[in-house]
């Protein structure tokens, strides 16, 4: 059942609306602004009529606080005069679904309140589908990732740390929150393309040679191809193709100069280099932040983005890295 706020500083007006609306919904009412504040602080509300003419705090700042306090909660203006500019303001700073003359059409007013909360049930429903589908990509990516770190026999720690020094460092270059923990998540998809890559050039302790080392440089056309043309994944496209990439053109798969490679590229090659040179493997010992970071600050310009260097070595000085190194 939905709840309604009704809100008015006269008392035969809310009997009124109470008698119209509680044999289908459940009616809260309140004597004015303040108590109409205090019940959208303390009650979840679908729906509120509120009057806009009201001593000391009135139906449009009401319809404003609720929008910020419940944004989701349909808004209904009751007015007894026809103010224009007034009406603008409320629609422009509470964002109202309606206003309402006084005196009202009880069979309108009913029918505004039916519509709206069918639009709300609506929006609802949305959110959710929205919401599970995010998550359902979230999951696909996750294990696409298990799967291809599985072939490679590296650890999925790699992937999560590398997820979060993107992260970290597209907000430190200025990308929005977001689009930044959209960025990160999608650089866990970096190296997809070794799934086409043969296990005995993958797995292969020994050097290799010439003929199998071109075949090792073409995984990031191949993630490219693997990730397939949603718009979902287009960042994962970019970084698949271009986290091999030298900052000087000397890279693969295509010699890229600099701003020609993506963004997002350059940001998840310094932290997925940083990675690798901080971790133990197989054949080396972990190098120490510092030593990594002097030895990164070295290839500036030739390997990796300055800018994105700095920006790396401001998050070790701030403690960034160490918490997400710990983290996983």
């Amino acid at each position: 059942m939905h709840t309604l706020l009704l809100v008015d500083d006269d008392p035969d007006v809310l009997a009124t609306l109470t008698r119209s609306f509680r044999k289908g919904y459940k009616t809260l009412s309140a004597n004015g602004g303040e108590e109409g504040i205090a019940f959208l602080n303390e009650h979840p509300i679908d729906l509120i009529i509120c009057d806009q003419r009201m001593p000391n705090i009135s139906g449009d700042q009401v319809l404003s606080h609720a929008l910020q306090v419940q944004p989701d909660a349909i808004r209904i203006l009751l007015t007894g005069y026809a103010d224009v500019e007034s009406l603008l303001t409320c629609v422009n700073d509470a964002h109202i679904y309606k206003y309402v003359t006084k005196p009202w059409d009880p069979a309108e007013l009913s029918l505004s309140v039916v519509r709206a909360l069918e639009s709300l049930v609506l929006k609802r429903d949305l959110d959710t589908t929205r919401s599970q589908l995010e998550t359902a990509y979230k999951d696909a990516v996750v294990m696409l990732c298990l799967a291809a770190e599985g072939k490679d026999q590296d650890t999925a720690s790699h992937l999560y740390r590398v997820q979060h020094y993107t992260e970290a460092l597209a907000i430190a270059m200025g990308v929005d929150n977001e689009e930044a923990a959209h960025m990160g998540l999608m650089s866990m998809l970096h190296d997809i393309g070794k799934l086409a890559t043969p296990d005995a050039i993958l797995k292969k302790p020994d050097k290799l040679t010439e003929e199998e080392w071109a075949i090792m440089r073409e995984h990031p056309f191949n993630g490219v191809r693997i990730l397939g043309n949603n718009p979902f994944y287009e960042t994962a496209r970019e970084i698949s193709a271009g986290h091999h990439e030298n900052y000087d053109g000397s890279g693969y798969p295509q010699g890229l100069i600099g701003d020609e490679i993506p963004l997002s590229a350059r940001i998840v090659k310094i932290a997925d280099v940083f990675d690798a040179l901080t971790t133990q493997r197989p054949y080396k010992k972990p190098w120490t932040m510092e030593t990594s970071l002097t030895h990164m600050e070295s290839h500036e310009g030739i390997m990796f983005d300055p800018a994105i260097v700095e920006k790396l070595k401001k998050l070790f000085i701030d403690g960034t890295l160490t918490r997400i190194k710990e983290a996983f």
